[in-house]
């Protein structure tokens, strides 16, 4: 029986490398693989309904590919525009670590913009928050008794800090934030417009529950997952940190 070409649709996306930190808008789509190659990243398992997400809107400077077979055409062509490249995919999450990018929160569709940003805030907030350079951090935590740690957890970041959630907060030199539902906030700032948290929790994340918005700082954030944080103890420190 001859193979139904159009079961094997594959939507694909070009994009230039010196563009990549757009791409931490989708990182948390997991069945998304990635690729390189000289000059280009390549990305593919597109949905049609994350084509049509705002997230994917939101990100520039990309060609959209539709694969059948081996060639590449444009979402609705009939004549192919090229072969596919040999590549080599890897799962996303993978290729793209969690890093401090300079992302764009700012544009949410192609009809309505909404500027998103954080001001200085005059409201008590509790630390529960702490990123940390690991060197600072080290000779406490792998001395410290398990009960000071029970209640934290933490991620490495660009294999140089960890971020720490959870109170209270250890006695290290490091920036600190609060937890405002599904944001970490540096301290003493806050969304400027409280009232639409949800939306723009929603809008930023994509719907998905799973992921916290990191402000770094004012105009920059990044996605993490919750899942990505492990409890914070000193087997968990030693096995995962470096100190040279």
């Amino acid at each position: 029986m001859a193979e139904n070409i159009e079961d094997n649709l594959v939507y694909l996306i070009e994009i230039d490398r010196i563009h990549k930190n757009y791409l931490g808008l989708i990182r948390h789509w997991k069945d998304l693989k990635f690729a390189t190659e000289a000059k280009s990243i390549w990305i593919k398992n597109f949905t049609e309904l994350q084509l049509e997400s705002t997230e994917f809107k939101s990100i520039p400077f990309i060609k959209l590919y539709v694969s059948k077979g081996n060639l590449l055409y444009s979402k609705s062509g009939l004549v192919p525009i090229k072969k596919l490249p040999n590549l080599l995919w890897t799962p996303i999450e993978r290729a793209l670590p969690i890093q401090l990018t300079n992302l764009n929160p700012n544009y949410f569709g192609l009809n309505q913009t909404l500027i998103i940003q954080l001001i200085q805030s005059d409201i008590e907030q509790g630390a529960t928050g702490h990123f940390v350079h690991i060197n600072e951090a080290n000779s406490y935590i792998t001395q410290a008794s398990s009960i000071r740690l029970k209640q934290l957890k933490w991620i490495l970041v660009n294999q140089e800090y960890a971020l720490i959630l959870g109170a209270p907060l250890l006695p290290i030199p490091g920036k600190t934030y609060w937890l405002n539902g599904n944001h970490i906030i540096p301290l003493g700032y806050q969304l400027e417009y409280p009232i639409l948290e949800k939306y723009i929790t929603e809008q930023m994340t994509g719907g998905d529950s799973n992921m916290l918005i990191w402000w770094t700082e004012e105009l920059k954030f990044c996605l993490v997952e919750k899942e990505s944080f492990k409890p914070l103890s000193i087997s968990s420190w030693r096995q995962t940190v470096d100190i040279r």
